[in-house]
């Protein structure tokens, strides 16, 4: 029971340190004295006699421990790839992805291999246990808070923890898929969650309490059956559109201050991966009032999508163009008769012409001189 407990803390702490990463808005390794790593699809590499001082986090990337080289905290890997031949201090956590230890490598906690696959060569250590077998109860949420109910399994406590990161995957692979078939109804849909937020989750409130109503009043007639089932399918497959739309602006948002330049179909798949995360931690770690925060969420998303009707026209509309008014045609001016010109009076040619009396006198005193005292 001791051991089953110990496991179970631990898996939470990783995910409440994933979800912690993953939200952060940037990541100060320098300013703090444990150096996690988060490995986002990439390769890392721990050389040997090297030390990382934390933990680290590989997600559906790949990681190498040489020999020689040490991780002071925990290892966990999410779609990923360890190759281990150092050591490492804390627990390992392997989640639909494959973790080898090789010889000389040292793991000082348990290993928990949930949906994974573990290579353990010869001359690898494990100072823990090897965790791969369950017993616990197992729980499915739909959207918007929806559950058909608890089945008990024979499983451990720690596959909650298991089915809380597959269903993150799942709404991430989910989100990869509507923006690969439906991108301008996405973009438009996260456009009008975040142009109208109070308009969009208002909205939202209102069909969550009106939907119920409606569903009680089709399945009361008994003949409405069906029909209410489709309402109920209807109202999921919307709610799980809107909180798409908004992964993919968590998704754009962590691009930034990533600084990276993901396609769009990588930032809905991420970013609805975030999303869901928190979300659904928040749920799971605050007591009696953690819905509320999925459920706002979920409000929104579900409002911007009725706003822009399922994302077919963008919220709020443009304003349409004023119909151009007729211009009169202007008045035709009267034709007037031209009147004859008159002939101009002839030029006075004889008052141009230069003669003696219009010369200066100093000229007209030279010419009056003989012509042999004409200097």
């Amino acid at each position: 029971m001791e051991r089953s407990t110990k496991i179970t803390r631990l898996a939470w702490l990783m995910l409440l340190v994933l979800a912690f990463a993953l939200a952060r808005p940037a990541i100060g390794l320098a300013a703090q004295p444990r150096e996690d790593k988060i490995i986002f699809g990439g390769t890392y590499t721990l050389n040997s006699g090297e030390s990382l001082e934390g933990s680290l986090v590989v997600l559906a990337g790949v990681a190498l421990l040489e020999p020689d080289s040490q991780v002071t905290g925990d290892v966990v890997v999410v779609g990923g790839t360890l190759r281990s031949s150092g050591e490492v201090s804390g627990s390992m956590i392997g989640v639909g992805g494959l973790l080898t230890l090789e010889e000389g490598a040292l793991v000082g906690g348990d290993v928990l291999v949930l949906g994974a696959q573990l290579e353990r060569q010869a001359g690898a250590r494990i100072l823990g246990e090897v965790v791969n077998t369950f017993s616990g109860p197992l729980s499915f949420n739909f959207p918007g808070q929806a559950s058909p109910g608890r089945v008990t399994i024979g499983l451990n406590p720690i596959f909650s923890f298991t089915w809380f990161i597959f269903r993150a995957f799942l709404w991430a692979a989910l989100a990869v898929l509507v923006l690969l078939f439906a991108p301008k109804y996405t973009e438009r849909v996260t456009a009008a969650a975040l142009s109208q937020p109070v308009v969009a989750w208002s909205l939202g409130l209102l069909t969550v309490v009106v939907a119920p109503v409606v569903v009680i009043l089709l399945v009361a007639t008994i003949i409405f059956i069906p029909v209410g089932a489709l309402v109920i399918f209807a109202l999921a497959a919307l709610w799980a559109f809107g909180l798409v739309a908004l992964g993919l602006e968590v998704g754009r948002r962590l691009a930034r201050t990533l600084k990276q330049d993901w396609a769009p179909v990588a930032q809905a798949g991420v970013g609805t991966l975030v999303l869901i995360v928190l979300v659904n931690g928040v749920q799971a770690v605050v007591p009696c009032v953690g819905w509320l925060f999925p459920a706002m969420v979920g409000m929104l998303g579900l409002g911007a999508v009725l706003l822009t009707r399922l994302g077919t026209q963008p919220y709020p509309l443009a304003p349409a163009a004023a119909p151009a008014l007729p211009v009169a045609p202007p008045p035709p001016v009267p034709a007037r008769q031209a009147e004859p010109l008159s002939p101009l009076p002839a030029p006075d040619l004889s008052a141009a012409q230069p003669g003696p009396d219009t010369l200066p006198p100093a000229l007209r005193a030279d010419l009056d001189k003989p012509p042999g005292d004409q200097a």
